[in-house]
């Protein structure tokens, strides 16, 4: 999170392409969510961590998924254009990246809670331009803007396990959470295999080239950017107080 978090804060020219996945199974908060919401103990007794992004949305279990983080810097087109608009035009890429591995993505076309209360997981809810496969959704996203640059951070399910995701809960919210957690699907449900993670990221990589216009370049962090990152890392995202502030 403190080398999304540095990468944006000191974007100045181009557009950056993370992919990534995560060493331990992590639960990942928005910016401004309660963590009330999370059962902090449980996850611990399961071996999940937690940490605060800085993005917003709700919760998402980083365990069987791909992350992918882009930054982009604030100048026309995207500064002149709402954040509905730029998830409209990111959407556009992950579609386009998820068709090359098979799947047949839809807009949802309005928003949605997927079913049952409200919950804490980011993949309980859909926008109008998130996107389904099988009527399910597959990826979940939030945004920030910096003075700099736009940050969206999201998470492809390449599988998907619901009692993962509820056992991070209090015990009294498992039981009305589940039905939410019914229409979360996964690439592994929609494709009947489990595609490997090169191939996806291959996928959504060409998805966000094509679609945008430009050509990846692989890449190694600026040292400043190192230095940064390891900041907020100190700072924010390891820090107990931070994490758990709200």
């Amino acid at each position: 999170m403190g080398i999304d978090e540095a990468m944006a804060a000191l974007c100045s020219d181009g557009t950056t392409l993370r992919l990534y996945t995560w060493d331990a199974p992590t639960l990942s908060i928005g910016y401004a969510q309660r963590s009330g919401d999370i059962d902090l103990w449980a996850c611990r007794a399961a071996g999940v961590s937690v940490v605060r992004r800085p993005t917003g949305g709700r919760a998402v279990l980083h365990r069987y998924d791909l992350t992918y983080s882009l930054i982009v810097p604030l100048r026309p087109p995207w500064a002149e254009i709402s954040v509905a608009e730029s998830y409209r035009v990111i959407n556009r890429c992950l579609r386009r990246g998820l068709e090359r591995v098979g799947v047949d993505v839809r807009s949802a076309g309005r928003h949605r809670q997927t079913g049952g209360p409200l919950t804490p997981f980011c993949f309980s809810a859909t926008s109008p331009d998130g996107l389904l496969a099988d009527n399910k959704k597959i990826i979940g996203s939030a945004q920030r803007r910096f003075p700099a640059a736009l940050l969206q951070q999201g998470s492809v399910l390449l599988d998907f396990h619901p009692d993962d995701l509820l056992q991070c809960l209090r015990p009294d919210h498992r039981s009305t959470a589940a039905g939410a957690l019914k229409t979360i699907g996964s690439l592994r449900e929609v494709l009947g295999r489990l595609p490997g993670r090169p191939e996806v990221e291959t996928a959504i990589r060409l998805g966000f080239a094509e679609e945008m216009g430009v050509e990846f370049v692989e890449g190694e962090l600026e040292r400043h950017e190192v230095e940064l990152a390891a900041e907020l890392a100190a700072a924010r995202y390891g820090s107990a107080d931070w994490t758990f502030r709200r």
